[in-house]
């Protein structure tokens, strides 16, 4: 699953296997392009055009505020007027191209929420680059399929984060990554021989050299692909989904209405989500970009310092998964901070918000609360909640899709299929020779693997997730999960399912067949088997159930809905019957 530009192709070397699809060519149809256009769904210009016109007139207004929580008190919070955003997004994509990264080129980043993610991001655009922003929880054996499947020309990381030495990583992965012609670190880069990226993106006026001079700001690129987001955990294989600037947009050219995110000039949006998350860069970057506001950032999660940071900043919408938003509610009763800005709380993503979550939520902070659906395949698809004054906007457990989204779901077997202007260019399955642009089939409908069936209220219901899709704040892999867990020598056989808990929303429970019954292996032990095989904290199953046996089909294949509705029958200090 190869992107390459042409001068990349030519310097890449022997590389077996045929020439990869160059992501160029994936362009939707003139005429689809056309009539999203005439909606108002897309546009001509880019996140870049926003960016440089607010630069322009307003060129001292916060672009970004950035918290760096290592840093010493004085120095943790950075703000970036339009401005600066501006001129570092310039050198950056001057350091780009002298580093050999030609239109078409994919260039990775595992960075935390810091705002030099966001202008590698918007440097990427302005070069015609494909950004390939990879999760920081993913650790050595998924940033390696991620930089092989997408051939990645660049890389940059951290020296090392949150414990995770994630520039050894990527030195001991260089020698099988032929395709990975610079590695860059932000930190120590010499401990590890790669490109500084303090001193040569950053210190190094590249806007003024003759590249960076003789590279302009290239048009045409709102159809264009821009973005490759990696989602682990779907049917047991990592999938990629190419976006463009207009299926970004389409996410908030759909806000019109008055309770919703909408599109108000100047406002200020924070999330807790990964900046290198599709929902975390539309929501921080491309939304605050659009209407000339502000994106606030917070690298290492603290729902304290965020709340100070909430009301430093003047934030008007939150959005969050309902586990970060408990744990602000609990600090809030605890040491209310003012929050006179907040107008808007928006919760979830691939699962829903328990409702006395959301009631305290309303609560605490007395504004509406607006549950999101949504997926990479499409960003933001669909908002469902209430208002301040209690109306409902949308009855029982059902989401009305966002304007331009059409959705298709018939009974409580159908796949829940979209089609519409937020929808990505294409999917790419790893492994497979090529994308399948969505355009190109199917008359653009596009199958989320969801489950889902129509309310009577007009409104769609997602019933379940697609077959391995687990979990809430992030996508669990849940193939290397379970292959880690068989490793453990007391373990004959393993699953790990979704539940839902009323707090935290769609975690991961593993369900184990032990090779004794009378030895069955703790979740304490468990877990600290799958920390020493590289398992991410994030990834880790936060429950766990011993059976006897695990249900299966005819043809020996784990009945995965059976084990998930086994799980939500369950109640503490009851009998475990083994599930069929």
């Amino acid at each position: 699953m190869g992107l390459t530009g042409p001068a990349a192709r030519a310097a890449a070397g022997t590389r077996p296997g045929p020439t990869p699809t160059r992501p160029l060519d994936l362009t939707p149809p003139a005429e689809v392009a056309e009539r999203f256009r005439a909606a108002g769904w897309w546009r001509p210009q880019t996140f870049l055009d926003d960016l440089y016109r607010t630069a322009a007139r307003a060129p001292g207004r916060p672009a970004l505020v950035s918290e760096r929580a290592h840093r010493p008190a004085g120095l943790r919070r950075v703000t970036l007027g339009y401005a600066q955003l501006a001129r570092y997004v310039d050198r950056f994509a001057g350091a780009l191209t002298s580093l050999g990264v030609a239109p078409g080129d994919p260039v990775a980043f595992q960075l935390p929420n810091w705002w030099e993610a966001a202008a590698l991001t918007l440097a990427c655009l302005r070069v015609g680059a494909v950004a390939v922003p990879v999760l920081p929880t993913v650790r050595t054996h998924g940033l390696h399929r991620i930089l092989d499947g997408t051939r990645a020309r660049i890389c940059v990381v951290p020296d090392v984060w949150e414990g995770f030495a994630h520039a050894e990583a990527l030195a001991d992965l260089a020698g099988r990554l032929p395709w990975l012609r610079h590695r860059v670190v932000l930190g120590d880069a010499a401990a590890t021989g790669a490109v500084d990226f303090t001193a040569y993106f950053q210190r190094t006026a590249h806007e003024r050299t003759e590249a960076g001079l003789r590279g302009r700001p290239r048009g045409g690129q709102a159809d264009r692909p821009a973005l490759l987001i990696s989602v682990m955990g779907l049917r047991d294989a990592y999938t990629s989904v190419l976006h463009s600037p207009n299926t970004l947009y389409a996410n908030i050219s759909a806000q019109s209405g008055p309770d919703g995110p909408g599109r108000r000039p100047g406002e200020v949006f924070l999330s807790t989500l990964p900046l290198t998350s599709l929902a975390s860069l539309l929501y921080t970057v491309c939304w605050p970009l659009a209407v000339g506001g502000t994106g606030v950032l917070q690298d290492v999660w603290d729902p304290g310092r965020c709340l100070d940071l909430m009301a430093t900043a003047g934030v008007d919408q939150v959005y969050a998964e309902p586990a970060y938003l408990s744990e602000l509610v609990t600090a809030q009763r605890r040491r209310p901070r003012e929050t006179d800005r907040l107008r808007l709380v928006l919760s979830g993503g691939r699962t829903s918000t328990p409702a006395p979550l959301a009631a305290e939520l309303r609560e605490v902070f007395g504004v509406p609360v607006l549950s999101v659906w949504g997926a990479p395949e499409l960003g933001m698809g669909a908002l469902s909640g209430d208002t301040a004054g209690g109306g409902d906007g949308v009855h029982g457990d059902g989401v009305h899709p966002l304007r331009g989204l059409e959705v298709s779901a018939a009974d409580a077997t159908s796949p829940l299929e979209v089609r519409g202007p937020s929808v990505c260019l294409a999917t790419w399955r790893h492994g497979a020779p090529a994308p399948v642009a969505t355009w190109e089939r199917a008359d653009g409908w596009l199958d989320t693997g969801d489950l889902a069936t129509a309310d009577r209220h007009g409104g769609i219901r997602v019933l379940a997730r697609a077959g391995t899709r687990t979990g809430a704040i992030f996508m669990v892999p849940v193939a290397e999960v379970e292959e880690q867990l068989l490793a453990h020598p007391r373990v004959r056989e393993a699953a790990v399912v979704a539940y839902t808990d009323p707090e935290h929303g769609e975690l991961p429970c593993a369900v184990v067949v032990p090779t004794a019954l009378d030895r069955p292996p703790g979740p304490a032990e468990l877990r600290e088997h799958l920390v020493a095989l590289g398992v991410a904290e994030a990834f880790l199953p936060t429950r766990l159930e011993i059976v006897g046996a695990l249900p299966r089909d005819e043809g020996g294949r784990i009945r995965r809905g059976a084990l998930r509705t086994w799980l939500t029958r369950l109640h503490p200090g009851t009998p475990r019957p083994t599930p069929t």
